[in-house]
């Protein structure tokens, strides 16, 4: 496996703090990682409020900051003058060294910020950072003089231009099917396009002769794809008949109608096109035999009304090239491009690809808010030269499919794309060059690309030099303005989706001749690098898949409706190398047709992308199940953290599940730093909440106000007090809370205006509950009663709210949220716990959430855990929890002091358990305990939602468990079983690297232990005596209790050996 990019830039910065050592080897305090609103010298923030931090690193223990002094200035070398004209702090007496707000000058746009801090610790050693920078966004509107332009042909914009008009007719009797017709007169012959598209399945004809269709027999999440279908048509009359299956399942909830809607396009000999919308249509709910016959009389059905619901569903057309020449006529000092599509986008300079940001922009709700993307090409544009800046425009995220509402679901096309190149000579002065209609277009080799389905690239089409100057486009047309989206322009300061890892395939077969399976051993998300050489117009096709069929060759079952396939087509020569740009898919094998000869390992080589977020966490757990049960959660955390927290990277969804995230997040923020990442998906949510407060199942939604008509799904929507809690407590980061406090107290007021009993009876959305139970015969069954688990979800928000109103100086606001919790509490109580400790209907959900979440009086609660261990043991060893149960379930045991058990359920292999994935060779987290044999529609082999006890691991089998917000002190108390050994963990917090290895042997128990500075450790060690490197203990490390066989400890930072007996 290759370096990553992020390996390479590790490596880099740790050769940044080697080089800045030795002006700080006198006192040994060196402040590093600066960071502003938890990113490494971000380009292009659009928030004012800036949050800083960073971290002490002392050879000294015990080493906290006493005081700390923030200078920000407007250039390097003012900065270094000790110029801080933006900002001084001025010394400020603290230990704070996170969620630190810039209160210097109002920024401007572009502006160019440079920042150093001084501190100094309780030893009375100071020490300067090296500078660090940011710069802000266009923060304005009027920033921005660049237009948006379409990418799109003539027969595209001809196409919406006569639009695609869905008709409806009412819901038929016992869900029977309706039918429709369309005439339509033709002057001459013509050959003639159908452009068809319902919501559900349906049947088409034309002249009374059947149409075939695509194959619409996969289950989907949505709606059926628009489909193509070409006839050759005589002068004179015609009908076109559709018969609309009546809507089932969702669809019938948010689309009550039998809708579909047609376009026909007929092409004469002469090049002329006329097209015909659906206006006109008839419809009629029990046709007679013969109706989709030309002579048939319709004239006693009803004309079709226009459907409530419209949503484009025209077919793609491909990718377009857009390019522009320009001049720099002066030496270049500095260059920004500014750049954003509705669609997918990759912008060129003078043959260089700008960035290495991958499907982009990200995914959000496009009618609310549009992501920009900032860039340095300092280094691309050339000073006395043509210079040309090209696009490359896909299908990207705003026209594919996008379940479960179909194409263009967040607004409407033309595809466009917008572009501000800024470039500042060393002279000082300026020049832009922005998209506008002197742009030329032409089509690209990418003739479809989407999302789900995947992309074809037609080699022969290559145009060279397409993004170079010198470049004679006079063939090319002019690219025409397109109107301006709903969405605001936004700039996105999260990290953004890259290619972080290549995987080499670990096995080639060959299950049929000339089909050649790889198999790369991980499943994860991504797409494969071609190497092929042959003639023009041959054609691989690329399928790819999670698992097998017996015959060896790939299964693509449980994909549903994703065809999930990459075709590439040869323009011959030696060596063609290709990627794809606007697709990517979740796969552990690849199936490879029509490769001229025999592919070997280095012709099909797996290319990783995520979100390329900071990876904090690494475990060394002392069994295989437990070390493998991590890997495979940070896996999918991986595959499904690519621009949303998806649910699953392979099939028709990829949607940002709320209920995943939710409980997810505590592992999420173990694995990776989820700061920035959060904020971003934090956005997304708000956009999506209903006017009367109630967050979303999935963000972003394009069905939100629909979809929550029916109010607020416990444990899903509750994820957006759940994220925002999650990154204050693991950052001490307090600007996520007042970002979101406004959604988050209209959540908390929808849900006690609706359910003033205070238990959660109306109004609960989808009330998916306990998702995918083991006992649940279909995913949502309640299990556990709903009415149990929303109330208990509700109190949880409600401890959550307190926390973060005391946190964030909302004194008031946390006692009105303090006492709703407790009423809520009392209600449950009275409602669900019964005098002999037993909760609800007996479930190990209902047990574990009321434990959790202390909804069970004090004295019950030794008997209520008993309650629960009993029908663990009962059902044969095994939990039966889903989606909501899971998270917590050893967290629950644990404290109460079932630690055996707790062991007895990780190191389980057996059907249901998370050893059983392991032991069947999983190597991401299955969607249900019975992915194997599970049903194929809902079948995800890459879901990381019950993967959440990883969170579990880290924090009490590792021993890495925040006490105070930022990790400022934490607790190592590890559970212990003699079936484990050994066990530890790094995790690179806010404050630094916190690392724990431990080990039960013969001779005591040991522990290795790193502190960073301004942290504090909490230490629990079995046994009656201890000593630290070898010695007794020394005088910074303060013995706080010894009883029960436990000694416990206050140590400070530093590097620790501890033993004890």
């Amino acid at each position: 496996m290759k370096l990553s990019r992020r390996g390479l830039m590790t490596a880099a910065a740790l050769t940044s703090v080697a080089t800045a050592a030795p002006a700080l080897a006198q006192s040994g305090l060196v402040v590093r990682n600066l960071q502003a609103n938890s990113l490494t010298n971000p380009l292009g923030l659009d928030d004012a409020t800036v949050r800083l931090s960073w971290q002490l690193v002392s050879p000294q223990r015990k080493t906290m900051q006493t005081r700390y002094r923030v200078r920000v200035a407007s250039s390097n070398e003012g900065l270094a003058g000790g110029q801080a004209d933006l900002w001084d702090s001025g010394e400020v007496e603290s230990d704070r060294c996170f969620d630190v707000t810039y209160a210097g000058k109002p920024l401007a746009s572009r502006q160019r910020v440079f920042w150093d801090v001084l501190v100094t610790d309780n030893h009375g050693n100071s020490a300067r950072s090296m500078p660090a920078t940011w710069e802000m966004a266009l923060l304005q509107p009027s920033d921005w003089s660049a237009k948006w332009i379409a990418a799109e042909d003539e027969g595209s914009r001809a196409d919406r231009e006569a639009g695609l008009t869905w008709v409806a007719g009412g819901r038929a009797p016992n869900q029977a099917p309706r039918q429709f017709r369309l005439k339509f007169n033709l002057a001459e012959a013509a050959e003639t396009t159908l452009v068809t598209i319902a919501n559900n399945s349906y049947r088409l004809w034309v002249d009374g002769k059947a149409v075939a269709l695509p194959d619409d027999s996969a289950p989907r999440f949505g709606k059926s794809e628009v489909a193509e279908s070409t006839v050759s048509l005589g002068k004179g009359d015609h009908v076109v008949a559709i018969e609309v299956k009546d809507p089932d399942g969702f669809l019938a909830m948010y689309q009550p109608e039998n809708a579909m809607a047609i376009l026909i396009r007929a092409r004469f000999k002469d090049g002329r096109t006329q097209r015909f919308s659906s206006a006109g249509t008839r419809t009629a709910l029990v046709a007679d035999a013969g109706w989709m016959m030309p002579a048939f009389d319709d004239a006693a059905w009803s004309v079709a009304k226009t459907a409530d619901y419209q949503m484009e569903a025209l077919p793609g057309k491909g990718a377009y090239l857009l390019r522009k020449a320009f001049s720099a006529d002066k030496p270049v000092a500095r260059a920004r491009l500014y750049a954003s599509a509705l669609g997918g986008y990759e912008t060129w300079i003078n043959g260089q690809r700008v960035g290495d940001a991958l499907l982009t922009p990200e995914s959000t709700d496009f009618r609310e808010s549009v992501l920009y993307q900032t860039y340095d090409v300092t280094k691309l544009v050339k000073a006395g030269v043509e210079n040309a800046i090209g696009a490359i425009v896909g299908d990207g995220w705003y026209g594919s499919y996008n379940a479960p509402a179909g194409r263009f679901a967040y607004g409407p096309p033309p595809l466009r794309y917008l572009a501000q190149l800024e470039i500042t000579y060393t002279d000082g002065s300026h020049t832009t060059v922005g998209t506008d209609d002197s742009w030329r277009i032409t089509p690209s080799p990418i003739v479809m690309s989407e999302i789900y389905n995947g992309e074809t690239y037609d080699a022969r089409k290559e145009i060279a030099g397409w993004s170079e100057g010198g470049l004679d486009a006079t063939s090319w047309n002019a690219a025409g303005l397109a109107p301006l989206p709903a969405g605001t322009l936004k700039a996105q300061d999260s990290q953004p989706i890259r290619q972080t890892q290549t995987r080499p395939s670990n096995a080639i077969t060959e299950p049929k001749p000339g089909v050649y399976v790889f198999d790369f051993g991980q499943n994860f998300a991504g797409w494969v690098r071609l190497i092929v050489r042959g003639q023009a117009g041959d054609t691989v096709t690329l399928k790819f898949a999670e698992y097998l069929l017996p015959s060896g060759e790939v299964d693509q079952a449980n994909l549903r409706a994703a065809k999930c396939t990459d075709t590439y087509i040869l323009k011959g020569g030696d060596h063609e190398r290709w990627e794809p740009c606007f697709t990517y898919h979740g796969f552990r094998y690849v199936q490879v047709e029509g490769y001229p000869g025999t592919p070997n390992a280095k012709d099909v080589v797996g290319q990783v992308i995520h979100s390329d977020l900071p990876e904090t966490g690494h475990l060394r757990i002392g069994n295989p199940v437990i070390q493998q049960l991590w890997q495979n959660t940070l896996w999918s955390q991986r595959s499904n953290f690519v621009g949303l927290p998806t649910d699953c990277p392979q099939r028709d969804e990829r949607l940002g599940w709320m209920g995943d995230a939710g409980v997810f997040w505590d592992a999420a923020a173990f694995n990776m730093n989820v700061v920035a990442f959060t904020r971003r998906f934090m956005n997304d949510v708000r956009d999506a909440q209903t006017k009367d407060g109630a967050f979303p199942d999935f963000a972003p939604n394009a069905w939100d106000e629909a979809w929550g008509e029916h109010g607020a799904s416990p444990g899903w929507s509750d994820a957006g007090v759940i994220l925002p809690w999650t990154v204050w407590w693991r950052y001490g980061d307090t600007s996520v809370i007042d970002e979101n406090w406004d959604a988050m107290t209209r959540y908390m007021r929808f849900l006690e205006v609706n359910n003033p009993d205070y238990l959660w009876l109306n109004k609960r959305g989808h009330d998916y509950a306990d998702w995918v139970a083991l006992d649940a015969k279909e995913p949502g069954d309640p299990t556990t009663p709903k009415d149990l688990v929303a109330t208990a979800m509700w109190k949880m928000s409600l401890d959550m709210m307190t926390a973060m109103a005391q946190a964030s100086g909302r004194a008031a606001e946390a006692a009105v949220y303090r006492a709703t919790a407790e009423k809520v509490r009392t209600a449950y109580v009275k409602a669900f716990v019964r005098a002999d400790g037993t909760v609800g209907n007996g479930s190990h959900t209902g047990y574990i959430l009321s434990l959790k979440y202390n909804l069970v009086p004090t004295e019950q609660r030794a008997t209520t855990a008993a309650h629960l261990v009993a029908e663990i043991k009962r059902r044969g060893m095994l939990l039966t929890t889903g989606f909501l149960g899971t998270p917590s379930s050893l967290d629950v045991l644990a404290d109460a002091g079932y630690s055996d058990i707790v062991y007895n359920l990780l190191l389980r292999t057996e059907f249901p358990s998370w050893g059983y994935m392991v032991a069947k060779g999983a190597t991401t987290i299955w969607e249900r305990w019975n992915g194997d044999v599970g049903d194929v529609s809902m079948n995800s082999f890459n879901h990381y939602a019950l993967g959440a006890v990883t969170g579990f691991v880290f924090r009490r089998i590792a021993g890495i468990d925040p006490v105070e917000p930022g990790f400022r002190r934490f607790r190592f108390a590890p559970v212990l079983d003699g079936r484990v050994k050994t066990g530890g963990g790094d995790y690179d917090s806010v404050l630094g690297r916190i690392s724990t290895e431990w080990d039960q042997g013969e001779g005591g128990f040991s522990l290795k232990l790193t502190v960073p500075a301004n942290a504090v450790a909490e230490v629990v060690l079995p046994g009656n005596s201890v000593t630290e490197g070898g010695k007794s203990l020394p005088r910074e490390v303060k013995v706080l209790s010894r009883k029960d066989g436990k000694i416990a400890l206050e140590v400070g930072s530093g590097e620790y050996m501890f033993v004890s007996k």
